[in-house]
């Protein structure tokens, strides 16, 4: 044994937590060096002498500048990946960089936007506020987003998808001191406006020629269908609405905790980590596809085409690609079944099903407005091919799905592989991933390695247990991240969380299986 499970339990995952923290320290670290928005030690709390900010004199200890970019009255804001929050442009000032030629650069590197320096506005705390010009119009969309604030184009930023979701142009009255990153800065954002030269922009509603000729040939089509399903009567409209909301639930995350809870119940411990193994590969292959790609969607080209929210990159489609592998997943596990293989006519029934199942979510992502065709089809195929691979893995003589998630080295070696990359690509879904694996690999000692009976109301009552725990911590994680500036501590407390909800997960249907069998 790697360790022993009744007698150092304690230990092992005092030690993990450490651990985490570690990667989660060194992970926010090097992204806190890119950008000041992603950093918590700015504790923007103080106004030095204005004498100071007339000289145009850096005092000692500031480390950081921001760019205040303004249209009218509206100004310039990006929206964190990491603390889900509004923030202005800025960063970290590198020892080979003036203050002023960080602030540039960070403007850049975050929004897109090629600015100048106009001057200094004042000293916050350790961070240069300078009041920015861009060089050229800001290209902003037709329209505004969910949340009605004016989207700036910002997919071609080297930190978009990253650490920034989406940039605006938005009037400071209307934003809450819950929704700015600083709350105590949120009545200053009105005063540097109004010492900040005014930046022109450009309304655009079509980039089409911005894009290649497949992505163009695709616009047309995407905007033709859209059209032709509007023109309907509202009877039709309606249906079709409904069945494109259910056809695009696999891919959403209330269906995949739905999913695993449906397994705990049905197949118990082991059936469980046979859909983790897949989950994290679906969504860690999506990621770095999307990133590595980095594809915009198409209403990022054209507006008019967005019909519900979304972020980051098109390629591949993860709804699809995740529709495609559970839904490929469950035709592989029925046909398995004597009493429907020998009824050719129900296979094939359901076989439509399904078929019919993946391509009416590849539809809805395209409806949607938030994936091209090719996007779809090409995680169609991707999608086939992951289902393939499991269920050669799964039939495997020499190493059996079944051996291999019941190994911890299995889980050691992945969750090291995953860690890796985690600390070149730098995304924070990436991090959170090693920590899932991270929870199953201190976990998987719990679970048991042979078939149970349990009767259906102790399946039902685990199956809860289960769902109620991971539903309360995962509100408790999401209330504390949510109350933290600093995205150091976000980071790990969404990593914390990651390990303690897959630990759950595992644990409780695995200790709760071993007990009431007893019973």
């Amino acid at each position: 044994m790697f360790y022993n499970t009744k007698t150092s339990i304690f230990s092992v995952w005092l030690l993990s937590f450490f651990f985490l923290l570690f990667s989660s320290l060194s992970y926010a670290t090097s992204v806190s060096n890119n950008s000041l928005s992603r950093d918590g030690e700015f504790l923007l709390d103080s106004v030095v002498d204005k004498e100071i900010v007339q000289k145009n004199i850096v005092p000692e200890g500031i480390v950081g500048a921001v760019c205040v970019i303004r249209h009218d009255d509206k100004i310039v804001m990006l929206s964190e990946v990491i603390t889900k929050k509004l923030s202005l442009p800025g960063g970290y000032i590198d020892p080979e960089n003036t203050a002023k030629e960080a602030a540039v650069r960070e403007a850049l590197e975050e929004t897109g936007l090629v600015v100048s320096i106009d001057k200094l506005l004042q000293y916050r705390g350790r961070a240069a506020i300078y009041s920015c010009v861009t060089d050229t119009p800001i290209l902003v969309s037709s329209r505004d987003d969910h949340r009605n604030y004016t989207v700036v184009a910002s997919w071609f930023a080297e930190h978009f998808g990253k650490e920034v979701k989406r940039v605006y142009l938005i009037d400071p009255d209307n934003v809450s001191s819950d929704e700015y990153r600083y709350p105590d800065d949120t009545n200053l954002l009105a005063k540097w406006i109004k010492n900040t030269p005014n930046s022109e922009i450009t309304v655009y509603s079509d980039l089409s020629d911005k894009v290649n000729a497949l992505h163009r040939f695709e616009l047309t089509l995407m905007n033709d269908f859209q059209q032709w399903v509007k023109s309907q009567s509202n009877i039709i409209k309606s249906l079709f609405d409904v069945t494109m909301t259910v056809v695009n639930l696999p891919g959403e995350a209330y269906f995949l905790l739905f999913v695993t809870i449906v397994v705990i119940a049905l197949y118990g411990p082991m059936a469980l980590l046979q859909l983790l193994v897949i989950l994290v590969g679906v969504i860690f292959i999506s990621s770095l596809l999307k990133n590595g790609v980095a594809s915009p969607r198409p209403f990022y080209i054209v507006p008019e085409l967005q019909q519900t929210n979304a972020y980051g990159f098109s390629f591949p489609s993860g709804h699809t690609l995740m529709a495609t592998v559970l839904w490929g997943m469950l035709w592989c596990f029925v046909r398995e079944k004597n009493s429907i293989a020998k009824r050719p006519k129900s296979i094939s029934l359901f076989t439509l099903f399904i078929v019919l199942m993946i391509i009416g979510q590849a539809i809805a992502r395209v409806w949607y407005g938030v994936h091209y065709m090719s996007d779809t089809i090409a995680s169609i195929i991707l999608g086939i091919v992951i289902v393939i691979l499991w269920r050669k893995w799964r039939h495997s003589n020499e190493i059996p799905l079944k051996d291999s998630i019941a190994s911890k080295w299995f889980w050691l070696g992945t969750m090291i592989l995953v860690g890796v990359i985690a600390s070149v690509t730098q995304l924070p879904d990436h991090v959170y991933l090693f920590s899932a694996l991270l929870a199953i690999f201190l976990s998987i000692e719990f679970v048991p390695k042979y078939s149970i009976t349990l009767s259906v109301f102790n399946r039902f009552v685990t199956a809860l247990i289960t769902l109620i725990g991971i539903v309360v911590i995962g509100y408790f994680v999401s209330s504390l991240a949510h109350r933290s500036t600093v995205s150091l501590i976000v980071v790990v407390i969404n990593s914390i969380g990651s390990v303690v909800t897959i630990g759950w997960a595992v644990i409780v249907p695995s200790v709760l299986y071993k007990k009431l069998a007893k019973e």
